[in-house]
Parts: C-alpha cells; sequence; structure tokens
C-alpha cells in the first residue's frame, strides 16, 4: 500500500496524497454533507423572502396586521433567522471544501513484513547466484512442460474432431486479454512495485561481500549495474539560435505543455520542431518588472546506453541510483548561461527522466538559486529529496508503470504532494496501455483536469501558491530560450561550453 492523502474533491478517480494537515474524511461523504448545507441554504433563502412578503400582505392599519407584521419580522431578523443560519450553512459548507482531507493509508504491518520478505528472498537469492539460477531454470522448464502439454492436447483434439479446438481457443483468447490487461492489474494493485523491489535486492546482493537488507534496495541495484559503465560523456550543451517562443505559462498545465512540445520533431501548423535533447528556459516578466524562471525538461528520448542523445538508459540508471548525470549537469549550466540570479523565483518541470532530472537539479542548487516549485509527471522517486522550503507536485496515473520502478511506495509530505489519477475511472482509455499511460499529452490532460476538479483541495494550496510566485499575474510576458545537450563527439569538440562527463 502506499502512503495516501485525499484531497477536497469529490470526483471519484482522483487522489491527493501530502500537503499540510491532520484531518481525516471521506471524500464522497464530505460532497453529500456540502450539497446539503447549500441546499438547506437556499430553502432558507426562501423562507426569508416568504416571511418578508407575508408580512407585507399583512394589514398595517389593524391591530391584528401590525401583531402579525411586529411576529414576522421577528421571524425573520431575529438570532435564529432564516437568512442568518443560511449564511452559516454556507461559511461551513466553504470551510468543509477548503478543509484538509489528509486520511493517511500508512504502510499496513501486513504490507510491511511482505516487503521485508521479498527483500529477504531477493537478496539471499542474490548472494547465492547458482542456487538462483537453478531455481529460475526450474520454473522455466517447468512452464515449458505445462506449456507444451496444452498445446500438444489442444492439437490432438482439433485433429480428432477435425475442427479448431474451442479450449484452446478460449485460452489464447483469456492469455491474449491477460497480457492486454496486465500492465494496469499490477500497477492497480502495486504487485509491480513489489517486483521492482525484488529486482533491486537482487541485483544489489549481488555486489561482492554480505549486502545489509534495506527496504530501499533500487538505488543500490541501480549503482551496482550503472556504476561500472564507462563516463558518459563529455557533453556539449549548445544554445539554439533564434528558438521557438514557447506560450507565456499561467498554470501548472502550462508548464507541463511546454515540456510536452520537447517531444514535437517535424513542424507543422500546430507543432515546433525540435531537435532531440533540447531542454527551454523560459523568463517571465511580471507587470511590476520582476522576473522569474520556468524550466522545462523532457523525458527518456532513447534506450541505448551512452548515446550521443543525453536523455538516454544511462541516465536513468544514473538518476535512480544517486549517481552525478550530464543531464543534470547541463540543465544548472542552462540555469547559469541564461542569467537566473539567485533571488529569482524557479520552478522546475519534467516528464519522466526529466522529471527526475528537475528533482536532482533541485536538490543541487539549493544554495544557488531561489527553486520554490518542482512538478514533475510520470517520474519515479529519486534518492535526492528536494530541499526544505521547495514545494513539489508529482503527477501520477494509476495505470502508468514508471512511477513505480523506484520500487518504494509514494511518500507524501508537508511540501510533497502527489496527485493521482486513475484514468479507467475519468475519462480516460479504459484499459490503458503502457504507452497511453505514460504518455506526456496524457498528463498534461490530468494537470488541467485537476486545476478543475480538485480546485480549493487544501492538499494543492500550498504548491499553487509557490507556482503562482513564479507564474506570475495576467499580464506576465515570457522569452524562451532552449539548449541541446549531446554527446556527438564532434560537436563535443568544436562547441564549449562543455559539461564534464558522468562519473
Amino acid at each position: 500500500m502506499t502512503q495516501d492523502t485525499s484531497a477536497t474533491e469529490w470526483a471519484t478517480g482522483y487522489r491527493v496524497a501530502g500537503g499540510p494537515g491532520p484531518t481525516s474524511v471521506d471524500l464522497e461523504e464530505l460532497a453529500q454533507v456540502c450539497r446539503v448545507l447549500e441546499r438547506a441554504a437556499d430553502r432558507l433563502d426562501q423562507a426569508s423572502w416568504a416571511l418578508l412578503r407575508a408580512a407585507q400582505a399583512c394589514d398595517a392599519l389593524s391591530p391584528a396586521g401590525l401583531e402579525a407584521r411586529r411576529a414576522l419580522a421577528a421571524a425573520r431578523e431575529g438570532r435564529g433567522a432564516p437568512w442568518r443560519v443560511a449564511e452559516h450553512l454556507r461559511r461551513l459548507a466553504a470551510a468543509l471544501r477548503r478543509v484538509v482531507e489528509l486520511y493517511t493509508h500508512a504502510e499496513s504491518v501486513a504490507h510491511r513484513a511482505l516487503r521485508c520478505g521479498v527483500v529477504a528472498v531477493a537478496g539471499t537469492l542474490g548472494e547465492m547466484p547458482l542456487v538462483a539460477a537453478a531455481v529460475g531454470a526450474a520454473g522455466t522448464g517447468l512452464a515449458a512442460v505445462v506449456g507444451g502439454w496444452a498445446l500438444a492436447g489442444s492439437v490432438s483434439r482439433s485433429v480428432l474432431l477435425r475442427r479448431p479446438d474451442p479450449i484452446g481457443r478460449a485460452v489464447v483468447g483469456a492469455l491474449a486479454a491477460g497480457a492486454r490487461d496486465l500492465p494496469g492489474r499490477l500497477t492497480a494493485d502495486g504487485r509491480a512495485e513489489l517486483e521492482i523491489l525484488a529486482v533491486g535486492a537482487f541485483v544489489r546482493a549481488a555486489r561482492p561481500g554480505l549486502q545489509i537488507p534495506t527496504l530501499r534496495p533500487v538505488p543500490g541495484g541501480a549503482r551496482t549495474l550503472f556504476g561500472p559503465l564507462p563516463p558518459a560523456g563529455p557533453t556539449a550543451l549548445l544554445v539554439r539560435v533564434d528558438p521557438p517562443q514557447l506560450p507565456t505559462p499561467r498554470t501548472t498545465a502550462d508548464v507541463l505543455d511546454n515540456v510536452a512540445l520537447s517531444y514535437d520533431r517535424e513542424p507543422t501548423l500546430r507543432t515546433l520542431g525540435m531537435p532531440e535533447g533540447v531542454l527551454s528556459v523560459q523568463r517571465l516578466t511580471h507587470p511590476d518588472g520582476t522576473r522569474a524562471w520556468v524550466v522545462e525538461i523532457p523525458g527518456t528520448e532513447t534506450w541505448d546506453l551512452n548515446a550521443t542523445n543525453s536523455m538516454d538508459l544511462t541516465t536513468n540508471g544514473r538518476l535512480l541510483g544517486g549517481l552525478p548525470d550530464d543531464v543534470t549537469a547541463a540543465v544548472i549550466t542552462a540555469m547559469r548561461v541564461s542569467g537566473i540570479a539567485p533571488d529569482e523565483p524557479v520552478m522546475l518541470a519534467g516528464h519522466s527522466q526529466g522529471g527526475m532530472v528537475a528533482m536532482s537539479v533541485a536538490a543541487a542548487v539549493s544554495s544557488a538559486y531561489s527553486v520554490r516549485a518542482v512538478v514533475t509527471v510520470g517520474a519515479p522517486d529519486i534518492p535526492q529529496p528536494a530541499p526544505a522550503g521547495v514545494q513539489v507536485r508529482h503527477y501520477r496515473h494509476t495505470e502508468d508503470l514508471v512511477p513505480q520502478l523506484d520500487g518504494t511506495p509514494d511518500r507524501p509530505a508537508a511540501g510533497v504532494t502527489i496527485v493521482t489519477r486513475d484514468l479507467g475511472a475519468t475519462g480516460g482509455p479504459a484499459v490503458p496501455s503502457v504507452d497511453e499511460a505514460h504518455a506526456v499529452a496524457r498528463y498534461v490532460e490530468t494537470a488541467v483536469r485537476a486545476d478543475r476538479e480538485l480546485a480549493g483541495s487544501p492538499g494543492m494550496r500550498s504548491f499553487d501558491a509557490a507556482a503562482g510566485d513564479v507564474l506570475g499575474p495576467s499580464g506576465t510576458t515570457a522569452v524562451t530560450r532552449q539548449f541541446e545537450v549531446t554527446r556527438d563527439p564532434a560537436v563535443v569538440a568544436a562547441q564549449p561550453p562543455r559539461v564534464l562527463p558522468s562519473r
């Protein structure tokens, strides 16, 4: 299970974890209470109006009419007057909409024991690779025997009956449906997280010497795999001449939409056309003349190791392992080249690997720049947390496998908010593929919907305030600078500035 904090939203399929506050409530019950209170306030207003009309209808010249007017006025204006109660109910409904809804699903004892058991078994197998190989071979052999007998039986029945075997077709159909639904099932119930945990524990334990078990083995496993690789780089950071000017972001969703533009390779009427390895730095000028900055970082663009494009598998592994990487160094260099002053507020944003880079940069530059906010979509956690004072928001899809690659439950905090959307329950694909669940365009849609669906949620408030300090009020303008990160040896030899290789 993951630690989890609900928001003040009553729409099904959204969850906000983190932010300040200790209160626990049921979202649907709270929604119903708010609706009942508001309906009651409307009825009380109608009653107040009816009392006024009744008083006006009384005969002002007769003693009975005067007495009735006084009684109706007392009922309409007294301490228990309907309009006063209606006003109180509306304030109460508004307070309920703003109240902190922190229902914390702390890891249960059973789940923690399960994680410990997974780490212990995988770690033991990692310490004894020959035993692990034997277990794997036995499992593979058993599966092959069972599958072979099932296939042989299906073929035999087809030959004897002289028609396709219905059992075989049913088995194939069930396997196909299972394969289609498997990613969502693995992510929804946390099995993928446990499997990554096991892999991390196994790889970490395979290092020479006895390894002390830990419930966060993925960083150690990533260091085992990627630490011995030759250094990636050297890397050049190219300043793009006359880059396209990205739209001025007004919301967090707008910032993420600019991140999505980094993936547009072919220019069309609706796309800008970007080379690989491009990150954007936007200088925002507020109406009062103050400046702020938004740094937008795309995710993985190639799955090669030590590729020419730095946004590769090597960078992923080094980020998960907490090792230095050249994309983080490139972003920091781009911030320096752009002229960001130490006291000017900065927002970092990234998708997938770009989200990990954004967190890595925030951890590295806390003393040099005023990073106010970091927003990531579809990104695993990295070992380095953001420093105190930085507001962090992670967008996650229930069906997205990538955020679970760190092998640990989500850990929201006062400065870390996790917004999770169930795509199948909120208008997305009923059974999204791995690519659909992780697509940056789908995450932009989620950010737009979250701004609408979760408006006013206390869990969203702190980050929204920090992002607002950066994005500024209406009338803010933006100038975009772009940088291309590359390890192309010919470019590196000819083009400063350089970024040191990962070590």
